[in-house]
């Protein structure tokens, strides 16, 4: 099993034991996270979110020069997540 969060943006995910199983996972902040099995009868499930915050998208972003889409000067961004 993997757990797969698409924290921010849009992704196409499949499975690799049945490359006809796959969904397009459109997220704004971690609300899509996604459990993919290699055997069972559903090979994508959704799931919930695991050992990671906010924080770990501004260090990203951070990275290369941005914010997060979500960001706002004069709000609490990481409450929550």
């Amino acid at each position: 099993m993997t757990l797969l969060c698409k924290c921010l943006g849009t992704a196409n995910i499949q499975s690799n034991s049945n490359t006809a199983v796959q969904e397009t996972v459109v997220t704004k902040r971690h609300d899509a996270p996604r459990y993919i099995y290699a055997l069972g009868e559903q090979l994508i499930v959704k799931a919930p979110v695991i050992n990671h915050t906010d924080v770990e998208l501004f260090m990203l972003e951070a990275l290369v020069g941005r914010m997060p889409e979500f960001f706002s000067p004069s709000a609490d961004n990481t409450s929550g997540y």
